[in-house]
């Protein structure tokens, strides 16, 4: 083989600058590529004048959509946005969109909100926060919404896997989105003394409102008339405007189903996510007899689903509960010290299947619970329950 063949095209010095010289514009362009997003965000924030986000661990969705109709009520073109049960875009007229998702929920979706927001020439954007772990709050608000105002609904234990389960944990994790120099508006509740100290650091101003005693739908109410409140806004017109506000897919309901001769009562919780929460709705509306639960156990949340086992272990009458989850979940519900005969694993995972299983393990006149997740077999159900049974 003749010998030029064998010898390298370039030498090695003069390989190794191309290569250093493509690497370098190819960072340069990714640097270019980055500072132009930021701008671009930066931009879109300064032309909306009111940037409302709405955190806590319940109540989130139907607060944001209370405060985005309130402010609309008042003339303001505002964008809204969901994020727990179901992703939706709420536009400045107060129809909605769906939000398809090509990957996980990221972050980043506060971003394309903003923009969208600004290019629609919104006076206001109320966004539900998406962020759990306390770096990513703190990305949430610091890079992304750069809140005017941060609203807490409430700062009860979830998310275990991510932040604990000490009882200030959710509140420590929250403080990450006070913004410096703005206004928060948040519940007696939220305000612990370590997220009372974080909004004092921070410069900003709080608003706490009573909620104390109050039903979960009149406790967001009261909180969403004090932020509207805040922006100028007078009771009596947020009230018209939230009259026209849609629920959120997964709020609590109460449904009278019928099954084979059988009537009963739903209650739909599916979305209700903490214990503390679950704890209100289960004593406003108890009902008479042996209770049914339909538990719908989240694989990446053993944590919350023993939380909601031990609840359930502790009350009287001792509940049925049927098990729609992974084996995990069966184990931690024989841990939790439920009696003879209480623990049923789910034998479907079909809504009407499934419904009719749960309707059968109850008494007449009785009351079936969902509650766990609201996602797959939650959603399934709570479709299946707005077609077959009648509001109570």
């Amino acid at each position: 083989m003749p010998a030029f063949l064998l010898e390298p095209v370039w030498g090695e010095p003069v390989a190794s600058a191309r290569l250093l010289a493509i690497a370098g514009a190819a960072l340069a362009l990714a640097v270019a590529w980055l500072w132009t997003r930021a701008r671009a965000l930066r931009l879109a924030r300064e032309r909306i004048a009111v940037r409302i986000h709405v955190a806590g661990t319940r109540g989130k969705s139907t607060t944001t959509r209370l405060v985005a109709a309130g402010l609309r009520g008042s003339g303001l073109a505002v964008i809204g946005k969901t994020t727990g049960s179901e992703p939706r875009l709420i536009r400045a007229d107060g129809s909605e969109e769906a939000i398809r998702r090509l990957g996980p929920p990221s972050i980043r979706e506060q971003a394309w909100v903003l923009r969208r927001a600004a290019r629609e020439g919104a006076d206001a954007v109320v966004l539900e926060c998406m962020a759990i772990q306390p770096e990513t709050l703190w990305a949430s608000e610091t890079l992304l919404v750069g809140a005017t105002t941060l609203v807490v609904t409430n700062a009860r234990p979830d998310h275990f896997e991510e932040i604990g389960e000490d009882e200030e944990a959710m509140a420590r994790s929250l403080a990450w989105l006070v913004p410096s120099g703005g206004v928060v508006v948040a519940t007696r509740e939220a305000a612990t003394p370590a997220f009372v100290a974080a909004v004092e650091a921070r410069g900003a101003v709080l608003v706490p409102v009573d909620t104390d005693g109050l039903p979960p739908d009149a406790a967001n109410r009261r909180l969403a008339l004090a932020v509207c409140a805040r922006h100028g806004v007078s009771e009596e017109t947020a009230l018209a405007g939230m009259a026209d506000a849609t629920p959120d897919p997964g709020h609590f309901t109460e449904r009278e189903v019928s099954v084979g001769g059988k009537t009963v009562r739903f209650a739909n919780a599916f979305a209700c996510n903490d214990v503390e929460s679950l704890d209100l709705l289960w004593r406003e509306r108890a009902g008479e007899g042996r209770p049914v639960v339909l538990l719908n156990a989240r694989a990446d949340r053993p944590v919350r689903t023993r939380h909601f086992l031990d609840f359930l272990a502790r009350q009287t009458p001792e509940p049925i509960v049927l098990l729609a989850g992974d084996g995990l979940a069966a184990a931690l519900a024989r841990r939790a010290g439920f009696g003879p005969g209480a623990l049923r694993r789910l034998r479907t995972r079909r809504a009407s299947e499934a419904l009719a299983e749960a309707v059968a393990a109850a008494s007449p006149g009785g009351v079936v619970w969902g509650v766990g997740n609201y996602h797959g077999l939650g959603r399934q159900l709570t479709v299946a329950l707005a077609e077959a049974g009648k509001p109570c």
